[in-house]
């Protein structure tokens, strides 16, 4: 019984590092997480959760009642959105595929203006580049140097400093100028939305993901931010779990014009 649990936890694990925009086998596994549930595939259900508003803690791996509640939310948006899902606080099935899809409903917050960024989600890309995996990226990058980027629903370009990353890449601006370049194409203010882009790396146009949110380790002074924002390429995972990010996946493939 024990291996046939680790068996379907393992399914359900490399569906979710597969799967660009939906991790459709999560549903056919058949596995289904509830308060008894702990794992990496926990993780990633928390971060899921976190992502769309549901989920305002760390990621555990432990299935308890915050993530219950966070599930149980999650249903409910779906449910009074017209959607046949009931709301158990558990997840599996149509529920979990609908958690990890890229247009899963996010928190709705009554009176409130989400920022999206101009042209946010329009089938039409105005530039495109080539899929080149992580690995090989890493090894194209200088510390310290900057590079071009081209957003790829506005056209738009700004520049970014790398400035190191195990994962995925992590970049800042180098100037107050170029930080405002950066926030335009976010709407104008930091959120936690996600934008395919492609970067121009020793003449190759690299498909790639930039979140709109600023965190983490600061390199740079002066240039009007704390913090870099996280660049995913082809293979990026996220540095919680090692896993991978269905939304930055689906913003890649958009910028390779697939």
């Amino acid at each position: 019984m024990k291996r046939f649990v680790s068996l379907v936890m393992f399914i359900l694990f490399a569906a979710i590092a597969c799967a660009s925009p939906v991790m459709e086998a999560g549903a056919s596994s058949g596995a289904v997480y509830d308060k008894n549930s702990t794992g990496a595939p926990v993780v990633r259900i928390q971060k899921r959760l976190r992502e769309l508003g549901y989920l305002n803690f760390k990621p555990t791996g432990s299935y308890k009642s915050m993530t219950v509640s966070a599930v149980k939310a999650f249903q409910t948006n779906y449910r009074d959105s017209g959607f046949d899902m009931q709301v158990t606080g558990s997840l599996g099935g149509e529920s979990l595929t609908y958690l990890f899809r890229y247009d899963a409903l996010r928190v709705t917050l009554s009176g409130v203006s989400i920022p999206s960024g101009p042209k946010h989600g329009s089938s039409t890309m105005q530039k495109t580049g080539s899929l080149v995996s992580w690995s090989s990226v890493k090894s194209m990058l200088r510390t310290g140097r900057s590079y071009t980027f081209t957003d790829c629903y506005t056209g738009s370009t700004f520049s970014l400093m790398f400035t190191g990353g195990e994962n995925h890449a992590e970049m800042e601006p180098g100037t107050p100028e170029a930080l405002e370049e950066v926030k335009a194409i976010c709407g104008s203010e930091y959120n936690y939305l996600k934008r395919p882009v492609v970067v121009s790396i020793d003449g190759q146009e690299i498909a790639a993901s930039i979140q709109c949110w600023p965190h983490g380790a600061d390199s740079y002074a002066d240039n009007g931010v704390e913090g870099h924002f996280c660049i995913f390429f082809d293979g990026s995972v996220s540095n919680v779990g090692n896993l991978p990010d269905v939304e930055h996946n689906e913003n890649i493939y958009k910028a390779a014009g697939q």
